[in-house]
């Protein structure tokens, strides 16, 4: 995927994670798992350590990161500080609660054979350094990253005025061409067209 500068995202339709980039265009991720579409390979919630680490927004209760390796800083951050004085029992626990229906068990069974220990109450702090990236790797692989689809919607560079209503009757879209204004706002309501639907002062609807 070509690297964008996100700098802000949130929730869209049907579980998809709706990007916005510096430069105001619109980037869709949909399909795949929470964690690709997020940029957030631990499923990091909201709280201390996604903000400390560049959080741009949620979506589907999780933190939005603007790249990959960005969420993998914070789940580092809060694997190394957070949970520093925690064993991994307490961890797993308090990572993947029950409440949340997650299987904790299973989670801390799956972590403690990937770092090759036994004893469940082992400490964090006390993990070696090649068993602190088993836990991380181990975590972001129980979590799950599945890749989905990437959209991109089309904008808008012409528009076409009815001149003695003054009103706008259709937009040129690319790579579709002139498409008619009640279409085009459909088409916007989907995320097909990088455009906001807004209201004139006589009530009639226009994308800007």
């Amino acid at each position: 995927m070509k690297p964008y500068n996100f700098i802000k995202a949130k929730e869209g339709d049907n579980s998809s994670t709706v990007y916005y980039t510096a430069d105001n265009r619109l980037v869709i991720k949909s399909g795949g798992s929470w964690a690709w579409r997020n940029n957030n390979p631990g499923n990091l919630r909201k709280g201390e350590y996604s903000r400390n680490n560049d959080c741009i927004g949620y979506s589907g209760g999780f933190a939005v990161f603007p790249t990959p390796e960005q969420g993998e800083a914070a789940l580092r951050d809060l694997l190394k500080n957070g949970y520093k004085h925690s064993s991994l029992q307490s961890m797993i626990k308090s990572y993947a609660p029950k409440k949340d229906k997650n299987k904790t068990a299973k989670y801390l069974k799956f972590i403690l054979s990937k770092l090759g220990i036994k004893n469940p109450k082992a400490m964090v702090r006390d993990l070696t350094k090649e068993q602190f990236e088993s836990l991380v790797k181990a975590i972001e692989q129980f979590e799950g990253w599945k890749e989905g689809q990437i959209k991109i919607p089309l904008r808008i560079t012409k528009i076409l005025k009815d001149k003695k209503k003054k009103t706008i009757v259709a937009y040129f879209v690319e790579k579709m061409g002139w498409i008619e204004k009640d279409e085009a706002i459909e088409l916007s309501k989907d995320y097909k067209i990088d455009a906001v639907v807004a209201m004139s002062r006589s009530g009639s609807l226009y994308l800007e």
